[in-house]
């Protein structure tokens, strides 16, 4: 029989581990140093009426583009401050009139918040 001695001291392994262990839990608590404070969620948008998106005749919207308008619902449901976030163009100025037809629940607070818009073609038939 052959004697081989043991490449791992076993004291030395059970204390590896449990100061690996230890390093892990200290790196999932944080300090009360670092901690911000989180903010409340905002309220839950729900949308009950738009006006018709009419976009010019002539105006084109440019392929594969969104177009991102921002705007505040206020507390009782109204939207104001419609801005485009996408530039100053006719389909912009469209979107900004569309947006401000939106009619959203009561909300209690005002909350601000955004609407992409690409338009999508495609062929019939076929």
């Amino acid at each position: 029989m052959s004697s081989r001695r043991s490449l791992i001291d076993p004291s030395r392994f059970v204390t590896g581990v449990a100061v690996s262990g230890a390093l892990l839990v200290a790196g999932c608590v944080s300090s009360t140093d670092q901690v911000s404070p989180t903010q409340p969620p905002a309220p839950v948008l729900q949308l009950l009426d738009t006006g018709p998106l009419e976009i010019p005749r002539g105006c084109e919207p440019a392929r594969g583009a969104v177009y991102r308008t921002s705007f505040v619902v206020q507390p009782d449901g109204s939207v104001t401050d419609a801005a485009s976030e996408s530039g100053d163009g006719c389909v912009q100025s469209a979107l900004r009139q569309w947006a401000s037809t939106f009619v959203y629940r009561p909300a209690g607070e005002p909350t601000a918040t955004v609407v992409d818009w690409m338009c999508v073609t495609a062929s019939r038939g076929r």
